[in-house]
């Protein structure tokens, strides 16, 4: 049985009914037979770095299978709340919590966070988990913790249990669960439950995009994402679904982009795009080559190096902290791009440059330094599924590095690292172990290094 993985590009879907001019209508509790969801006990074995899953057990994991969902509601027990975090953690079936106890069966994968995953609602609150059922955990019946946090910071910790558990009645916890304890229907592909939550918090039209829920798209929300791609803030969960606008799990300059296209009424437009932009560091500073127009730059330099002067043309702004700049066009398409991004002096280097056109989608980047000992002669195909060509010239006998890094800069693999005479080279890369996505091919050679982005389909 082959594992089913749901991206959260499958299982979260942005609503399309929000407006961006929207306010924020908080529904008060308007009926006396709500019935709020009650609380329950933590317990030791809580952690918060879960991962984002909805698949919690490996398909080789002892026990029954089981699927569970429901839906989330606010304090009026009617309005579905979306973009609540939902955190599950549970024992094997062995009743034994394999990241925090010593257990000796379960967890084949040898997975960091056994058993323990985390969602966010849809649009309509409902969220849904696979995984095993939870054996007896010493003299507790079977049972799921759930942690819920809801857009507006409401938290509920809780548990479920299950319909005919010998335990329930002798455990003082869960002889109080009321509604909580939920019946199992059997089926072929194993256990499936059903609960709905009523939790104590006002229920919101959240909008893509508004990461402070102010109920607006404004500058402000532009300057949290910036700050936030800065290292400057630190967003929740749910600030972190809202502001990753195109749903492909990282928040970057695309998604600025994204959102000043909502704000300035031209996101179904279709802008002239470049094929590719190239940027030159040069003696005392770093140069922008492109004939059509750009919306933003985001960079990640490392070095010792002192900005010494960012001058851009009127309607773009700039924002840099810790070695991390971004530059973005916040007027219009028809603004000439800069072409000097700054200057600085020291020693300084490209670690990552994302650009951004104004269609939301990242444009192809070259990276050279104003003395050249090799060029890129092609990289093929691209995109590509199994492997890729690279082919490049080299000038002069030299030491030629290339090694690949993920769109946060994080360091994958070196494919090549050998000296080299004059003239052409190819050489082959097959990722393994990585996901589908955008990836940086760096080429190093003396003083001297490039960039080019790839983009990897399994």
């Amino acid at each position: 049985m082959k594992k089913k993985e749901i991206t959260r590009k499958d299982f979260l879907k942005i609503s399309t009914a929000a407006a961006a001019g929207g306010i924020l209508i908080p529904n008060f509790l308007i009926s006396q037979d709500c019935e709020l969801t009650t609380t329950d006990i933590t317990g030791p074995y809580y952690d918060e770095n879960a991962p984002y899953r909805t698949f919690l057990a490996s398909p080789e994991e002892p026990g029954t299978p089981i699927t569970i969902s429901g839906k989330i509601y606010g304090n009026d027990c009617e309005t579905p709340l979306p973009n609540t975090l939902v955190e599950v953690w549970h024992a094997n079936n062995d009743g034994c919590y394999s990241i925090f106890q010593m257990c000796d069966t379960g967890n084949p994968e040898d997975d960091q966070f056994h058993l323990r995953g985390k969602m966010l609602t849809n649009e309509d609150g409902y969220f849904e988990f696979h995984t095993i059922q939870p054996g007896h955990y010493l003299s507790r019946p079977k049972h799921f913790h759930i942690k819920f946090t809801t857009v507006d910071g409401h938290t509920l910790i809780t548990q479920i249990y299950f319909s005919g558990d010998p335990y329930i009645e002798t455990d003082p916890w869960a002889s109080e669960a009321g509604n909580r304890v939920i019946p199992l229907i059997e089926t072929e592909s194993g256990l499936v439950g059903n609960i709905d939550v009523n939790l104590d918090s006002e229920t919101f039209n959240t909008i893509p995009g508004d990461v402070n829920f102010d109920g607006q798209l404004d500058i402000l929300d532009i300057l949290e994402i910036i700050n936030y791609i800065l290292g400057i803030n630190v967003f929740s969960d749910q600030q972190l679904y809202s502001a990753d606008l195109n749903q492909d799990g990282v928040v970057n300059i695309v998604d600025i982009i994204s959102l000043v296209n909502i704000i300035l009424g031209q996101s179904s437009k279709n802008f002239i795009s470049p094929n590719l932009v190239q940027f030159k560091i040069e003696q005392d500073k770093i140069s922008l080559n492109s004939t059509k127009p750009i919306a933003g730059i985001q960079f990640e330099f490392s070095g010792d190096f002192i900005p010494k002067d960012i001058k851009l043309n009127d309607g773009w702004e700039y924002h840099y902290h810790n070695k991390r700049l971004i530059i973005v066009n916040l007027s219009n398409p028809k603004l000439k791009n800069p072409s000097t991004i700054f200057k600085f002096s020291g020693k300084i280097s490209i670690v990552s440059v994302l650009v951004s056109d104004w269609n939301g989608r990242l444009v192809q980047t070259e990276i050279g330094n104003e003395l050249t000992n090799f060029s890129i002669e092609n990289i093929y195909p691209n995109p590509f599924n199994s492997t890729t060509n690279i082919r490049f010239y080299v000038k002069n006998i030299s030491k030629i590095e290339i090694s690949i890094f993920n769109i946060r800069g994080k360091f994958i693999e070196t494919v090549f690292n050998e000296y080299l005479v004059e003239g052409y080279q190819q050489i082959s890369w097959k990722p393994k172990n990585i996901p589908s996505g955008l990836y940086f091919i760096k080429f190093k050679s003396n003083h001297e290094s490039h960039h080019r982005q790839i983009l990897y389909l399994k």
